[in-house]
C-alpha cells in the first residue's frame, strides 16, 4: 500500500498523470511544410497579430497543422497557382479546440469595436453575427485560411474599404484577413473590381483541391472528404 501512495505521488509530482500530459499528434494529421514546403506560412494566432492581440491557447508553434488528405488537396492546389503565377499563403489551419474556446470566452459583453478587425460589429456580436463560433471546423483539422501572393511581380497597391491594416505581400483581396465585415464576404460588391476577380481566382483554385469555401469569409475553406467531418481535437500545435 505505502509503495503504490509513494508511486502515486512521485508520478503527479513529476507531471506524468493522465491530466499533466499533453495529448499527442494523433495519427492522420502532418505538419504542411513537409509537404508543400513552398507555402508560406503566416500563422496569426501563434503570435499577437490577431483580434485577441495575444497568442491563442494551444499555437505553441508558428507551424500549420492539417489532416494528411487536406495536406495533399493543399498540394494540388498549391501546383495550379504556381502555374498561374501566384503562391497560397495560409493564416491558420488546424485549430485546437483550446483555442476555439478561448475566442468564445473573450467575446464577452464587451460593446467596443476594433477599427482593425471589427470596425463596425461591436464585440459582443461577433458570436451572434457568425464571425467567430463555439464549434469550428478549424478543429477537425481539414480546414484552412488561405490568401494570394504573386510570384515574381511587385505587391500591388492594395484598396481595402474596410479594418485598417493590410496582410503583408499578399494580392488585393478587399479586405485583410479576419476582418469581421460583411465585406469579407466572398461575394461581396463593395470592394474593388480587382479584389473581386482575386476572390474568385482563389475560389477557383481552391476547388481544384475540392476545397469549398465558406461565403462570409473569403480566405475559409473546408476539405469536402475531410476525413473527421465529425470530431473536434485538442493536441497542441508544438515546435519539432
Amino acid at each position: 500500500m505505502w509503495t503504490s501512495r509513494l508511486l502515486l505521488v512521485t508520478t503527479l509530482m513529476l507531471g506524468l498523470g493522465p491530466s499533466a500530459s499533453a495529448d499527442a499528434m494523433p495519427d492522420g494529421f502532418v505538419y504542411l511544410k513537409d509537404y508543400v514546403p513552398d507555402i508560406r506560412q503566416d500563422i496569426r494566432y501563434a503570435g499577437r497579430q490577431n483580434f485577441m492581440r495575444k497568442r491563442l491557447p494551444g499555437y505553441g508553434a508558428k507551424e500549420c497543422v492539417l489532416t494528411e488528405a487536406a495536406a495533399k488537396a493543399l498540394a494540388k492546389v498549391q501546383n495550379a497557382a504556381v502555374q498561374s503565377g501566384h503562391s497560397l499563403v495560409v493564416f491558420d489551419c488546424y485549430r485546437p479546440q483550446t483555442a476555439v474556446d478561448a475566442m468564445v470566452a473573450w467575446v464577452g459583453s464587451g460593446q467596443e469595436t476594433d477599427r482593425e478587425y471589427y470596425p463596425s460589429v461591436p464585440r459582443s456580436q461577433l458570436i451572434r453575427q457568425g464571425y467567430i463560433g463555439a464549434k469550428s471546423s478549424h478543429a477537425r483539422g481539414s480546414t484552412v485560411d488561405v490568401s494570394l501572393e504573386f510570384l515574381d511581380v511587385a505587391e500591388p497597391r492594395k484598396q481595402q474599404t474596410v479594418c485598417a491594416r493590410g496582410d503583408r505581400g499578399t494580392a488585393d483581396f478587399g479586405t485583410p484577413f479576419d476582418c469581421f465585415d460583411p465585406a469579407s464576404r466572398t461575394d461581396a460588391k463593395v470592394v474593388g473590381k480587382q479584389a473581386q476577380q482575386m476572390r474568385k481566382k482563389l475560389v477557383e483554385l481552391m476547388r481544384l483541391g475540392n476545397f469549398r469555401n465558406y461565403a462570409g469569409e473569403w480566405w475559409h475553406f473546408t476539405l469536402r472528404d475531410e476525413p473527421f467531418p465529425n470530431r473536434s481535437f485538442s493536441f497542441a500545435i508544438e515546435k519539432r
